[in-house]
């Protein structure tokens, strides 16, 4: 399993908040959903910061099968109205957006 997580470093002013998470969480999460060969999408948010973390704002989590699947769901005409849906809210965004490509390794349940 490939997960390419676009992360948003950085702050959104209190005051735009509200409509900037909801354009991410409708309009930008649903142009992603359409991207070919996409297993799952998630968006996290921080729910508590380390100190001397990163300010963090939140990340979007592409799951795909394969480093070919996620090259070949980047290529597509989809990854245009995904760019242009996430322009329409970032003058609200004041950071860095960068993204890790990870390769899900070996894990073991937690104790119940």
């Amino acid at each position: 399993m490939i997960i390419r997580s676009a992360v948003l470093e950085g702050t959104v002013a209190e005051a735009d908040r509200p409509a900037f998470d909801h354009h991410m969480q409708t309009t930008v999460l649903g142009a992603i959903a359409r991207y070919p060969g996409l297993r799952e999408v998630r968006l996290r948010h921080p729910a508590e910061t380390e100190a001397g973390a990163p300010p963090i704002y939140m990340v979007f989590d592409l799951h795909f099968d394969t480093l070919d699947a996620m090259h070949a769901a980047l290529a597509s005409p989809i990854r245009q109205e995904v760019r242009g849906r996430i322009a329409e809210a970032m003058s609200a965004f004041n950071g860095k957006v960068y993204h890790l490509i990870l390769e899900e390794g070996a894990s073991l349940p937690g104790p119940v």
